[in-house]
């Protein structure tokens, strides 16, 4: 009885501890994702800008894939500089397109 107990409460805390490394990453996506969305459905931006901001963040998924297969499945501590400078640059990009000026179409429903 015990060892199967044993067994499983050390796969829950390997499997917990695997986690916070992905899960920063996958959540700024997520909401860097969100904010083009949002940005070119209130005009902020344009087809062209949303289309290149959705582009680099495909290239970083990517990335990020590659450097879970190379490491089986984790990423190490220079995986994860690497992809915060790249999100943190394109979180620069998507501040600078949503605040120059250019407007694309209002889709919004107000």
């Amino acid at each position: 009885m015990r060892i199967p107990f044993l067994a499983i409460a050390l796969a829950t805390i390997t499997i917990t501890s695997a986690t916070p490394a992905a899960g920063p990453i996958n959540l700024r996506q997520l909401d860097q994702e969100r904010l083009i969305d949002a940005g070119e459905r209130s005009g902020k931006l344009t087809r062209a800008e949303a289309n290149a901001l959705n582009a680099d963040q495909r290239s970083i998924r990517r990335l990020e894939n590659r450097m879970r297969a190379r490491h089986g499945g984790h990423l190490t501590r220079q995986d994860l500089r690497i992809l915060h400078a790249r999100q943190r640059q394109a979180h620069r990009n998507l501040l600078r397109e949503k605040n120059d000026g250019q407007r694309g179409r209002n889709h919004l429903d107000i």
